[in-house]
């Protein structure tokens, strides 16, 4: 049986700001992230993503959507099969899109949520990734693009990625990325993703 991962999000606020600002920043990013994606109601997507990248994904759209400001967004991650793919991400059906639509309404004042075949990772995953979420919500913007560049870049030291930020100094970006707290989000990261890959 093959598992698929589908994001179902939204810009947290948007009509506050001007959609010309950050709709190219988040365009940008899915397409960052997975070439299946769709765009609708102005402030909402969905997109289809490796499982293995899948929660590194939601961490770097917040990264990049963090990163403009004080813009916020709210993600719902799903886990299952497919049963129908359309040429349009938000067309198509199975599992893994009802789970995420499910992870998605199920939020409330938390930003992350998953939903899969297996409760006890559901359990694991969202406590973990809700502290980590805590975090990222005090990144400031130069925060937010260090570690944007990190996960976009993972094999990158961070004299390279001081260099693709235009920072002066390596210093800067390991600065940045400890009072991101990146090591410890990284950390989770990793883990709930190899606790994922063992169920499928």
């Amino acid at each position: 049986m093959e598992f698929y991962a589908i994001i179902t999000g939204d810009i947290v606020d948007s009509r506050s700001k001007d959609i010309r600002e950050w709709l190219p920043q988040l365009e940008s990013a899915l397409k960052d992230c997975s070439d299946r994606y769709d765009i609708f109601r102005g402030d909402s997507f969905q997109l289809m993503i490796a499982l293995e990248k899948s929660i590194e994904s939601m961490f770097y759209l917040k990264s990049r959507i963090k990163s403009m400001g004080d813009l916020e967004v709210r993600m719902g991650l799903g886990i299952g099969t497919v049963d129908y793919m359309d040429d349009h991400i938000k067309n198509s059906f199975g599992d893994a899109f009802v789970r995420s639509g499910e992870a998605f309404e199920s939020l409330h004042k938390d930003l992350i949520a998953v939903r899969s075949p297996w409760a006890d990772w559901d359990e694991l995953s969202n406590i973990m990734l809700n502290l980590c979420v805590e975090i990222a919500n005090r990144w400031t913007v130069n925060m937010a693009e260090t570690v944007s560049e990190a996960l976009r870049f993972p094999k990158a030291n961070q004299q390279e990625l001081a260099k693709k930020l235009q920072r002066k100094h390596q210093s800067q970006v390991s600065t940045e990325l400890t009072k991101a707290g990146w090591n410890k989000l990284n950390k989770a990261i990793i883990y709930c993703t190899e606790q994922l890959m063992k169920r499928c």
